[in-house]
């Protein structure tokens, strides 16, 4: 188009500059069956020029329209997608300040203008399980899985909401092979089988879980406690066994506080109170075990608590202002009958932080011992503790 330009100027200009140089008159005639058009030559020139000039413009419209992003189709694309960003982020806002309902709201009626609308399907698929609406989550995880099947947000997504067991499994081993050291896969695979109580099989995945910190230390406390006790509990009625299963762990899965309250829970439950006092005497001794781990169990379900009455009296010597061991003494001195130590060591306990155990195990001792009036004045305290 520019070169045409260029060669209708020159020849232009040799009609303006030809006549001129002739010192002619530069007349241009039209004859037409009807008419004739007799006219300057410089008006038809400039007639040509304008007619040059309106062609280009519209061949420049032209183009400008069929160029898609860069047209008037591109523009409206443009701004139906800026338009549901704009949405997308209202969403997000809202969802923030947690009002769940025109989070989702917003999410859905953004996702069709998106470049991924499966993140605000997802959104709107969560804003709907916080407010338990389980079947609209149910079908926005569809339209998730329908828009962007394959992607990794999505396959969390169905994992995290799935509610059948066997598929639970199915979709956490898939998503493993495909993403073994991925924390977030790590995660959501974790908690999905611990919901559907494959805990022998999670058991497989706690040191990667570990490894990678995929969950908090709390959280991974947690896990490791419930599927030890899961692993334990398998040895049934048999003592030996479960010593057995004990015994055949690592030295460093012994040292493991969680590993051990699961032992402990175990042994507990099964009545072993006698055993359990032992393996939590040796946990204090390791500085494996606290006071605030073993007051968590039921007082009268430690048996022969000799061993562990003299890890618990070292710490004391050792933490005199630790109101936890005065209480741990305290409910083993009243399993050995010994009412007058249980009486001095949650007085003990109370002076140094007033709670509902210490006035209770106060109560229990006093009751014991036949002040029943004493006892009726704890009791009544430790009702009236929060």
């Amino acid at each position: 188009m520019i070169k045409a330009l260029i060669i209708l100027l020159i020849i232009a200009a040799g009609l303006i500059l030809g006549p001129m140089w002739t010192s002619g008159q530069g007349l241009l005639i039209l004859i037409t069956p009807s008419y004739t058009v007799e006219m300057s030559l410089f008006v038809a020139i400039g007639i040509v020029l304008v007619l040059l000039l309106l062609l280009w413009l519209l061949e420049a419209i032209l183009r400008f329209v069929s160029k898609g992003k860069r047209g008037s189709v591109g523009w409206f694309r443009g701004r139906k997608r800026r338009k549901a960003q704009q949405r997308f982020n209202q969403a997000l806002h809202a969802w923030l300040v947690k009002n769940y309902e025109e989070a989702a709201v917003l999410a859905e009626k953004a996702a069709p203008g998106l470049a991924q609308p499966e993140d605000a399907y997802l959104l709107a698929a969560s804003a709907w399980q916080a407010l338990h609406n389980h079947g609209e989550q149910k079908r926005l995880l569809q339209l998730a899985k329908k828009t962007e099947g394959d992607g990794l947000a999505v396959k969390l997504a169905l994992l995290e909401n799935c509610k059948d067991a066997s598929e639970a499994m199915t979709r956490g081993k898939a998503l493993l092979e495909q993403e073994p050291k991925n924390p977030a896969v790590l995660r959501t695979v974790a908690e999905s089988w611990y919901q559907h109580g494959h805990l022998q099989t999670l058991r497989s995945l706690l040191p990667d879980l570990e490894a990678r910190q995929a969950v908090t230390r709390a959280r991974l406390a947690e896990l490791f406690r419930a599927c030890y006790r899961a692993y334990f509990t398998t040895a049934g009625a048999d003592s030996e066994r479960l010593k057995s299963m004990w015994a055949e762990l690592a030295k460093k899965q012994r040292r493991s506080t969680p590993i051990r309250l699961a032992y402990l829970d175990v042994l507990m439950r099964a009545g072993h109170g006698a055993a359990a006092a032992k393996v939590a005497a040796r946990g204090i001794h390791h500085e494996v075990l606290t006071a605030s781990d073993l007051l968590t169990y039921s007082a009268t379900d430690w048996r022969e608590v000799t061993p562990l009455r003299a890890e618990t009296e070292k710490q004391i010597k050792a933490h005199p202002d630790h109101p936890n061991w005065l209480l741990l003494l305290a409910i083993l001195a009243i399993q050995e009958s010994d009412y007058a130590l249980a009486e001095r060591a949650a007085q003990r306990a109370i002076s140094l932080k007033p709670e509902r155990l210490a006035y209770r195990l106060l109560a229990d001792a006093l009751s014991a011992s036949g002040q029943k009036e004493s006892a009726l004045t704890a009791y009544r305290q430790a009702a009236m503790m929060k």
